[in-house]
């Protein structure tokens, strides 16, 4: 049993969780990969959401809300998180931050909270901007370099997640129009988008010059890389289905 009373699943579980087809059970998995094998009692995951000071909470695991709302919030103009953020490719404990267990944040905090040490680390893009970040804490004072292995092997799964989320959050997508996309990402034609969500072939072109505005970009060919390499829909909503017994729609149709 884990702090707060959340149970950790058992390593088999885990194990399975983290070759799911579903990103964010992999997520769930990869963070209770890290909680066990590095023994930290709780854990944090936050994007940066875009033109936004601090960071949006994604995942909080044995953290009280008021804590978890501080970690989340503007982290990155505190004094005692600026060796932390000043180097993206580095994971970062209490022990590397001399004065933090002293600073507002860790004596008023977390220390009261029991904790004695803690990491972050810092997601970040290829051009070197934060994309996101995420923080766990423990009791015990030891956070030794194996574990530090182990948090960095999770580092490419985190930072594609929180990318993603990033992009969502600036296209703002409707659910149809992420429909719209995986179908476009899957070499559909607006004709059989239409067929396949029962939709007209009008109603099927509003949305599309919609999702390309949205992404900025140029065509549908340039919308499936964009949607590809950012993992902007999930697969599984490609598959929708109408039954054959279902006349087509007018042009007056809507979705």
């Amino acid at each position: 049993m884990s702090r707060a009373g959340i149970e950790t699943p058992d390593f088999t579980t885990i194990a399975r969780a983290m070759v799911s087809p579903d990103t964010e059970v992999r997520i769930r998995g990869a963070v209770d990969f890290i909680r066990v094998e590095t023994g930290c009692d709780t854990f944090l995951l936050a994007y940066k959401a875009p033109q936004s000071k601090g960071f949006s909470l994604v995942s909080s695991v044995g953290y009280s809300d008021s804590v978890a709302r501080h970690l989340s919030s503007d982290i990155q103009s505190m004094p005692e998180f600026q060796k932390q953020f000043s180097d993206h490719n580095r994971i970062t404990d209490w022990a590397d931050v001399p004065e933090f267990p002293d600073s507002y944040s860790g004596a008023e905090v977390l220390r009261p909270e029991g904790f004695t040490n803690g990491f972050l680390m810092v997601l970040h893009n290829g051009a070197g901007d934060v994309v996101g970040m995420c923080q766990a804490n423990m009791e015990r004072p030891e956070f030794s370099a194996r574990s530090r292995c182990m948090v960095e092997t999770a580092r490419p799964l985190f930072t594609k997640y929180v990318t993603r989320l990033r992009a969502n959050a600036r296209t703002r997508l409707t659910p149809r129009e992420q429909e719209i996309l995986a179908l476009l990402r899957g070499g559909l034609s607006n004709s059989e988008i239409s067929d396949r969500l029962f939709l007209s072939p009008r109603t099927v072109s509003t949305h599309v010059e919609r999702v390309l505005r949205k992404l900025g970009v140029a065509n549908r060919v340039a919308a499936a890389v964009h949607a590809t390499e950012l993992d902007l829909v999930e697969p599984q909503r490609a598959v929708v289905s109408v039954p054959a017994s279902l006349p087509r729609p007018s042009s007056a149709a809507v979705g």
